[in-house]
């Protein structure tokens, strides 16, 4: 069952908008025809929700009156090991109000969080959009360890970021560098299309001045396409590889390009910085992950289009990859030159890519099932052949009983060898979204030590409407972050994010 959320046209990803109290985005991944992100616009998807905390915005007032914790980038609350406090699979209580924190960030506009990371200090870091009808803009928030706003941090725990293009951009991606530095990359828009967009901030929010223009980067295409960043990472030499999409009046493939460390473009990289890979007609990437051998790992799905009389109606989504060699040749070791796509029940795709001690790829997605779509783990050989010794037939899937959606960067292996994913599970009519996490033994079976069953799955605080877009993972804590809308309906979205115990 296609996802309409999963909008091809990359030019309209993320416009903000009040009248409909929503953010309306295209969004990578993700199975089935319900709730997806842009499904819920209008109000069309009420939740049943339970009580929650005070929220908080940009002045530090929060919603009931009260002023919230804020320490100037301190914590009054030290992280402790979730087995001080809270269960595997159990809102981590240390964070935010019982485990939730949820931010509005200024007032007369939406916002909402398509990247988490968390710092070596346990801080975590939001990349967001925030804007009105009009216009929107690159969005940071720091969070302290117990979840207040790090007022050391940009104005208030906020930076802000006008995009100097056409109605702005969102940030969809975000690398912490070892230095403390912090890149955020997404999207810029303009009327003729759209761009990578790359900035780059000094520990404290100010933008890094040896960077770009002024510590930005637009990476500028042909007016007949338009790209989007959707996974960013640093090489050891400051490099940076930013991994998206690039879509013209034909067709959308595999992008990536490669930056040198003052942000101009790499040319001895691909073809004068960049390489596109064509796979199917519409192809998405959501995540990318770097190989020790240097060579380059992307994920996400490929459709075709269904008949040369439909050129524009596209079939079933599967979960599809590439490999690239360093130089950014395609690598003909892995799958057939390079490219694999891998046909799985009605649809399947990837969201996630991590690699195991033994080298093989793991991946953290969704596969289509009876009545909806399952969060799905799929284990790769080198090569890229499903390893059939894992699951069944080298898959092994988690059904929430609704349609089940995997997070930006949602899939985790821990020291131990379980994997861990994360991201949201919604029903249809009425709609009920709630954060959902699993966990898998080594061998593929559920973690019975984890939630219930080796599933968790926790109501939305009263009031909102929880969408978790992007996942972290620190230790024995799980982060997720995303789209937080207040019922009822048009309202503006707020950014917000969880945090669970592993």
């Amino acid at each position: 069952m296609k996802n309409p959320g999963r909008v091809r046209l990359v030019v309209a990803i993320a416009v903000l908008t009040l009248a409909g109290g929503g953010l309306f985005l295209a969004c990578g991944g993700g199975l089935g025809a319900e709730a997806s992100p842009g499904a819920c616009e209008g109000g069309a998807c009420d939740a049943d929700v339970s009580p929650g905390a005070p929220s908080v915005d940009a002045s530090g007032t929060s919603k009931d009156g009260s002023t919230p914790a804020s320490d100037a980038g301190g914590d009054a609350r030290p992280l402790a090991p979730c087995g001080d406090g809270g269960l595997p699979g159990a809102l981590d209580p240390s964070f935010g109000d019982g485990g939730v924190v949820y931010i509005k960030a200024q007032p007369g506009t939406g916002s909402a969080a398509y990247a988490v990371a968390i710092q070596p200090d346990g801080k975590t870091v939001l990349g967001a959009g925030v804007g009105d009808s009009i216009k929107s803009w690159f969005l940071l928030a720091r969070l302290t360890v117990g979840g207040a706003l790090d007022t050391s941090f940009g104005d208030g725990g906020f930076v802000d970021t006008p995009i100097p293009f056409g109605t702005g951009g969102v940030a969809e991606a975000l690398v912490l560098m070892g230095d403390g530095r912090i890149l955020a990359g997404g999207q810029a828009r303009g009327d003729a299309g759209a761009d990578l967009a790359i900035a780059r901030y000094l520990p404290s929010g100010v933008l890094d001045g040896t960077f770009g223009d002024g510590g930005l980067v637009l990476s500028i295409f042909t007016p007949s396409q338009s790209a989007s960043l959707k996974s960013m990472a640093v090489l050891p030499d400051g490099h940076v590889l930013a991994a998206g999409l690039v879509e013209d009046n034909l067709s959308d493939g595999y992008l990536i390009a490669k930056f040198n460390a003052n942000g101009s473009l790499d040319t001895t990289f691909g073809a004068a910085g960049k390489v596109r890979v064509d796979i199917r007609s519409s192809d998405w990437v959501s995540a990318m992950v770097l190989q020790p051998d240097g060579k380059i790992l992307m994920v996400g799905s490929s459709a075709s289009t269904i008949s040369v009389l439909d050129a524009g109606v596209l079939g079933p989504d599967n979960l599809s990859a590439v490999r690239l060699n360093p130089d950014g040749s395609l690598d003909p070791s892995f799958g057939s030159g390079g490219k694999v796509v891998l046909a799985l029940a009605t649809e399947s795709v990837a969201d996630a890519v991590a690699l195991d001690g033994a080298g093989r790829i793991i991946l953290g997605g969704g596969i289509s099932a009876p009545g909806g779509a399952d969060f799905s783990v799929f284990r790769l050989t080198p090569t890229g052949a499903l390893d059939t010794t894992f699951g069944t037939g080298g898959v092994v899937s988690a059904n929430f009983g609704a349609n089940d959606y995997c997070a930006k960067d949602g899939l985790y292996i821990q020291p131990d060898g379980k994997y861990v994913m994360a991201g949201y599970s919604a029903t249809s009519g009425p709609v009920t979204v709630r954060d959902a996490l699993a966990r898998f033994l080594p061998n593929g079976a559920p973690d019975l030590g984890f939630g219930a069953g080796g599933k968790t799955l926790v109501p939305s605080p009263g009031g909102f409407r929880v969408l978790s877009y992007a996942a972290a993972f620190s230790g024995d804590r799980a982060t997720v972050a995303g789209r937080w809308d207040p019922l009822p309906p048009g309202t503006p979205p707020w950014m917000g994010a969880s945090r669970y115990c592993l």
